[in-house]
């Protein structure tokens, strides 16, 4: 798999898009999509995505305990806060000369104004794109997308199931991992 998807973010899609197209061979209603390596979460807080209309959601992505991290994934509806590919935004701040920025500089204009944390008792935020190490998605709202792993394999997917599917896209400040 090295020779034909070189990079980390192509070989995820490329198993993610395996998974779902097998998940859509089963027919399910929903898919759950996690990274193993982080995901822990309570009964109760999965539950939680299903007190909402179903009719209103097709992705449920989790909060975190401690602050909102997951930055790569999240694309907000604002245009210009958190709509950006944050690692290329790093490489741009980080460039050489006087009018570039200091490590420590780069590390709180990209993320540190930016981590909250979502307080539990906050509901649906709605987003572009999130993950946060665990989505729910109703299977038929994915029709016609494919993971794309040119940058965070979340984005290209999430902006086609708001595009080609008028998808909503939410993380749930209850849906929390451990």
């Amino acid at each position: 798999m090295m020779k034909s998807h070189p990079g980390r973010t192509d070989r995820l899609a490329f198993c993610r898009n395996t998974l779902l197209n097998k998940t859509r061979d089963l027919k399910a209603d929903y898919i759950l999509v996690t990274d193993l390596d982080a995901f822990s979460t309570a009964v109760p807080a999965f539950l939680s995505n299903f007190q909402y209309n179903i009719d209103d959601w097709s992705v449920m992505t989790t909060a975190s305990s401690g602050a909102y991290s997951d930055f790569w994934a999240l694309r907000t509806l604002s245009d210009s806060v958190m709509n950006y590919d944050v690692w290329r935004r790093m490489g741009e701040l980080g460039g050489s000369g006087k009018n570039h920025c200091s490590p420590t500089e780069i590390r709180y204009l990209v993320f540190g104004i930016h981590e909250k944390i979502i307080p539990i008792e906050y509901g649906l935020l709605e987003v572009r794109s999130a993950f946060g190490g665990a989505g729910l998605y109703k299977l038929n709202s994915t029709y016609g997308c494919q993971y794309n792993g040119a940058t965070c394999e979340h984005v290209a997917f999430h902006l086609c199931i708001r595009e080609k599917n008028q998808g909503r896209i939410f993380i749930n400040s209850e849906f929390r991992l451990n």
